[in-house]
């Protein structure tokens, strides 16, 4: 499939849930857009890593449903809320133990 000339179809992102607006642009038209996806997967990481927005997407790889399509399934977990684990103080212990 060639996306040189294909026609894309503009998707409202919320939340994580997208819908189509019912417009359709010419690829060559918005090139070089920060919303313009390859894929579903360009969609979901462009919509996590940009928020919500207007983004654009061939046609042909929409789903074929009147629903909004959930596309960003997951929660972003943040790094400092992740526990730390007892391997960094089983080390310190350790090498206490060598220096005496």
């Amino acid at each position: 499939m060639t996306l040189v000339n294909s026609l894309c179809a503009e998707i409202s992102i919320y939340q994580g849930v997208g819908e189509q607006t019912g417009v359709m642009v010419e690829r060559s038209a918005i090139r070089g857009k920060k919303g313009l996806c390859k894929s579903m997967r360009d969609l979901a990481i462009k919509s996590r890593v940009l928020g919500d927005g207007y983004y654009y997407i061939p046609i042909e790889l929409w789903p074929k449903t009147n629903e909004p399509v959930v596309v960003n399934k997951h929660d972003w977990i943040v790094i400092g809320s992740i526990p730390r684990t007892s391997r960094a103080t089983k080390r310190q212990k350790g090498a206490q133990a060598e220096q005496a």
